[in-house]
């Protein structure tokens, strides 16, 4: 069986994941990472709703100016912190060359996920042109603080032969290290190979209990196999009830993809229309893409004669706010602590 999500060398840090095909056709588990993981930082702009643009709000006003104030003092995770707001243009226009410039500060004082982003930069081009062998240097770098991501990205650069020749041994052998460190992602990663069977012996039974450790972990792509998997009965026995739990959390992680799961998971079961127009309306409202409005118009069609009244898409559009809000805190978190 075929992975259904593909390992994209070429994604904005914003973006946690693009897919490379709609889950509602999906023969098998399989949501990986990006060719070079996202920074655990990176965060889309502010979404629609009241409430959450009230958070992202005071988010620009105080948070923000509270949190330059602490990277100029030579704080260096509000170093790492304002470099990725620079580079996004999440609170300020972005600029990547003042952005290079604060991860290099943090980096400088040891921080570990800094020295990960400037890798990740230096592979995608963010600085200029993509230069894997300095994306390497950065990675390794990273590894010997204690990151565990490092040595992850070693393993995808091993995979994908960026920069270097294709090496399954390699691959295998990082993502082993990285998952002995507790790197969610390597776990979710080491699940996706076993499900697979391309790099490894295939074993669903195996890919499941390492899906199952990086979800523990928290890891939103992890949660969202698992709900695959227990919608289709891949490794484990199908169960909707589990697999809506499981879409529900990825969500929750902030993976947009488990959104469209839930609400796909709900108009099938027939339970609550109105809360299964509330995820899809959220996770368009969190990916704006033509290939994401097309597919919310194409789910949300078969729900809109059960939510006819004006009653029932009222509490679609409350439900809708309220993930928004709960994404936005879970997001300021991230950046803020708060």
């Amino acid at each position: 069986m075929r992975l259904l999500g593909s390992l994209l060398a070429g994604l904005l840090l914003a973006a946690l994941i693009v897919l490379a095909a709609e889950r509602v056709t999906a023969p098998a588990v399989g949501v990986a990472a990006p060719a070079v993981a996202p920074p655990s930082a990176a965060v889309t702009p502010p979404a629609a709703g009241p409430a959450a643009a009230e958070l992202w709000a005071r988010a620009e006003k105080v948070d923000w100016p509270a949190l330059v104030a602490k990277a100029e003092a030579g704080d260096a995770e509000a170093q790492f912190h304002r470099a990725m707001g620079m580079l996004t243009g999440l609170f300020e226009p972005a600029n990547p060359a003042q952005a290079r410039r604060w991860f290099l500060r943090a980096a400088d004082q040891g921080h570990g996920r800094a020295l990960i982003a400037l890798g990740e930069c230096e592979s995608k081009g963010e600085f200029g042109a993509a230069d894997h062998t300095r994306a390497a240097w950065y990675f390794r770098e990273a590894w010997k603080t204690g990151e565990p991501m490092g040595m992850f990205n070693l393993g995808l650069q091993a995979q994908h032969g960026l920069g270097r020749a294709q090496d399954v041994a390699e691959t295998l052998r990082c993502f082993r290290l990285a998952a002995d460190r507790g790197c969610a992602a390597a776990l979710n990663q080491l699940g996706l190979i076993h499900m697979e069977g391309d790099l490894a012996p295939k074993d669903e039974g195996q890919a499941i209990a390492y899906f199952r450790q990086a979800a523990e972990k928290g890891n939103a792509l992890a949660w969202l196999n698992l709900a695959i998997a227990y919608r289709q009965g891949e490794g484990v026995s199908p169960d909707q009830t589990l697999a809506l739990v499981c879409a529900r959390e990825a969500w929750a992680q902030g993976e947009v993809e488990g959104g469209f799961l839930v609400g796909e998971l709900l108009t099938e079961a027939g339970s609550d229309p109105a809360e299964a127009f509330g995820y899809l309306l959220a996770a368009r409202s969190c990916d704006g893409s033509p290939e994401s409005v097309a597919r919310f118009r194409r789910l949300v069609r078969p729900l809109l004669d059960k939510v006819e009244t004006a009653e029932a898409r009222q509490r679609g559009v409350d439900t809708e706010r309220r993930l928004l809000a709960d994404r936005t805190r879970r997001q300021l978190r991230e950046i803020f602590g708060l």
